[in-house]
């Protein structure tokens, strides 16, 4: 009776001596796939230096041709004519702003251009990708095909660069913005698509088996179980691709798919190095002010977070 006892009191060591070697294996275990996991980054950093030439001789070399570019590129500007406007004639004083900017109305009618084409990719873009968003979510999907099916799309709408499909689409449909905008509206389904889903999947499913308890079907259940969760999060996303789709917009243009960035294109084929500069200045202010813009509109229909 009396080693009853003693056993009991060695069963708690026993099982802190088998938790302890247990978690110890486990640190052992991860420490080496720690050494693992950083040898094999350290491995593809090198080969990704070797195979980009990133080295800084390279780099110091090729630096102060940056400012050498740009140097090219500045306007011949005089303060005595900066302001001067057209002569009777009509015509432009060089070294004045008007001068500089005779094509302004034309600029400023392809930037607009440019909004639009990202207005519309981005709207089309995204409706796609709300549809597809739960199918392709894990928890939603009805079954595993559809959801297999709605992510390999999303996922080759998303792997083909925006220039890459508006180059195609230009040969199919000819120049001009149609090409880019339909361009722009495939990556951004694949790309909001992933990330609708994404939220799709850390929604509340307590919303979802409520309304499937009461005989709500799948439409449904989305409709009002999950889309309300996740609208906010949604509406964050686009306005950021919105964001992205302008500044796609104002590249595409380089294979004729509309908007500012085929000015920019010709601009830069004629070397009027001067217009190109003028173009870019433009180009940097739509990108800032629509910068702006979208984030007060996504904080008017979020909110600001204010501590309590």
């Amino acid at each position: 009776m009396t080693d009853l006892p003693l056993a009991g009191d060695d069963a708690p060591r026993d099982a802190v001596a088998v938790f302890e070697r247990h978690r110890a294996e486990l640190r052992a275990a991860r420490r080496v796939w720690t050494v693992i996991a950083l040898g094999a980054f350290g491995l593809c950093l090198g080969l990704s230096v070797w195979v980009s030439q990133f080295y800084p001789d390279r780099l110091a070399a090729g630096l102060p041709r940056i400012f050498e570019y740009f140097g090219t590129i500045l306007p011949d500007l005089r303060w005595d004519l900066l302001f001067e406007g057209r002569t009777a004639e009509g015509r432009a004083v060089p070294g004045s702003l008007t001068f500089w900017y005779a094509d302004l109305w034309t600029y400023l009618e392809l930037i607009w251009e440019t909004i639009l084409m990202a207005i519309t990719a981005t709207l089309l873009g995204a409706g796609v990708a709300f549809v597809l968003s739960f199918p392709a979510a894990a928890n939603l999907a009805p079954n595993g095909r559809v959801y297999w099916v709605s992510r390999r799309f999303l996922e080759l709408c998303r792997g083909i660069p925006e220039i890459l499909l508006a180059l195609v689409l230009v040969f199919m449909i000819g120049i001009g913005p149609l090409a880019g905008v339909i361009a722009i509206a495939i990556h951004t389904a694949g790309a909001l698509g992933k990330l609708f889903a994404e939220v799709n999947e850390n929604a509340s499913p307590r919303p979802v088996e409520g309304i499937a308890a009461v005989g709500g079907s799948w439409s449904q259940q989305m409709a009002y179980g999950v889309v309300p969760q996740v609208a906010p999060n949604f509406f964050s996303y686009a306005l950021l691709r919105f964001e992205i789709n302008v500044r796609a917009s104002s590249i595409i243009g380089f294979v004729g798919a509309g908007g500012i960035g085929q000015e920019l294109n010709r601009v830069i084929s004629f070397y009027s190095d001067d217009r190109v500069l003028a173009v870019l200045i433009l180009v940097v202010l739509m990108v800032t002010i629509i910068d702006l813009v979208s984030e007060r509109i996504r904080l008017a229909y979020i909110g600001r977070e204010t501590p309590a």
